[in-house]
């Protein structure tokens, strides 16, 4: 924390360092809509790709960047809360939304009440605080889609096109700062023991081929848990060594994600256009198939189905959040069965603490909410990539996962990573109008 923002705590609470943390934490709280707004009218400060990655390499960087989070985090957890407050069609009264504000606005007074790490006692008790912090931040996706559906009951027909505007908005602002706030806390917490390969979450030597085959693996279990069977799928690369041949640096859990948002929506719609003719046998149903190629600035993933196809009208929706090409849940209800999003956390989750798994994104299957594919190339785009869509309605759909290549250990990064958020940090911008509270 900045020697002026603590001039500013203290006149606040005067005699901060001297109270107990009970004690700071009521006073913090009764101070804290001017808390908050003062912290969100602050700058994120931007971290190179290059510094993460040193980070999360040296153990002697550790309480440095530890006092960098202290410091950095409230400012950019304020600016979401802000952010959210300050939305219109009472969308910040909704009960998710508010569950999200209300928690975010508990890790600023968290962090305010602790002080700075200074040793390895501190840093030690910082990083489980950090872990925590990740942990209970999990279901935000899921939170802020209950909101927003909320919120939309109450919104009268005519304003439906404004609200659906004005969601894409904040949602692509709020998640694009949000995997950012989690990417360099991943990178802390990950970064506290020693993984071969990896500096912190970012593994050098990154492998797309065994990531997809487990991707595949996990969309193929949910898509049975939930349409009672599963289609094949195929994998192609150029040559047999390919991933031995590769020098991919990324980020392997953020791959995963995407990549088993893309299979899961190819299953479904392989599964429904083609069990009818040959029933549930998903031997029988034509099969997906995954093509790597690897190019100077990006490895491309193209997933190919023959589910059906989009419309041609719908392609361009398909990237707005909950807009659907599947139907509805029945249920909206956080622990809803028949949300395959729910089934995914559950098996995610169970095989994540079997395997004893580092950091990783829930995939938000959320299926007939719409959120899963406009999040993923929100993760794809963070570090300059892309995902596009190309279909063929009457026969399938062909999708293309973008990934660049994250230079040679985050050194020497192409033009494209270069320009990314991931790079440039997510800077916060405010809305034009916005005013702190």
């Amino acid at each position: 924390m900045s020697v002026a923002m603590r001039t500013w705590l203290e006149r606040l609470v005067p005699n901060a360092a001297h109270t107990s943390s009970a004690i700071r934490r009521k006073a913090l709280s009764k101070n804290v809509d001017v808390i908050l707004g003062a912290l969100a009218t602050k700058k994120a400060t931007p971290v190179s790709l290059r510094d993460l990655y040193r980070y999360g390499q040296d153990s002697s960087l550790r309480l440095h960047h530890a006092q960098f989070l202290h410091r950095e985090v409230p400012i950019r957890v304020s600016q979401r809360v802000m952010e959210l407050r300050c939305l219109p069609f009472r969308l910040s009264e909704s009960h998710g939304i508010r569950e999200v504000i209300d928690n975010y606005t508990s890790y600023v007074l968290d962090l305010l009440t602790m002080d700075p790490p200074s040793n390895s006692d501190d840093l030690e008790m910082f990083q489980r605080y950090m872990q925590y912090l990740l942990q209970d931040n999990t279901e935000v996706v899921q939170t802020m889609a209950l909101g927003v559906i909320q919120a939309k009951r109450d919104i009268d027909t005519k304003e439906h096109n404004d609200f659906r505007r004005l969601v894409d908005l904040v949602l692509v602002r709020f998640f694009t700062a949000r995997i950012g706030l989690r990417f360099i806390i991943e990178q802390f917490v990950s970064s506290a023991e020693y993984n071969p390969g990896f500096a912190g979450v970012i593994e050098s030597f990154c492998n797309p081929v065994l990531i997809a085959q487990r991707a595949a693996e996990d969309a193929s279990q949910l898509c049975r848990q939930h349409k009672d069977c599963s289609p094949r799928v195929l994998f192609h690369t150029p040559t047999q060594s390919f991933s031995d041949d590769l020098h991919f640096t990324y980020i392997p859990h953020h791959l995963h994600y995407m990549l088993t948002e893309i299979l899961k929506n190819s299953m479904r719609a392989t599964v429904e256009a083609h069990s009818p003719k040959v029933g549930f046998d998903g031997a029988a149903m034509p099969p997906i198939k995954v093509v790597f190629v690897a190019g100077n600035e990006d490895i491309t993933i193209k997933v190919i189905d023959e589910g059906g196809g989009i419309p041609r009208s719908e392609i361009k929706p398909i990237w707005n959040f909950f807009h659907s090409t599947a139907d509805a849940p029945s249920s909206v209800g956080a622990g809803s069965s028949e949300d395959m999003g729910h089934w995914f956390d559950v098996l995610h989750e169970k095989k994540r603490q079997e395997e004893g798994a580092g950091p990783s994104i829930p995939p938000s299957a959320l299926a007939g909410y719409g959120v899963g594919l406009p999040l993923s190339r929100l993760f794809a785009r963070y570090f300059g990539g892309d995902i596009t869509i190309t279909s063929m309605e009457g026969f399938g759909t062909d999708a293309y996962l973008h990934i660049p290549r994250l230079g040679s250990n985050c050194e020497s990064l192409p033009a494209p990573v270069q320009e990314s958020p991931g790079e440039l940090d997510s800077t916060y911008v405010p809305y034009p109008g916005y005013t702190a509270y």
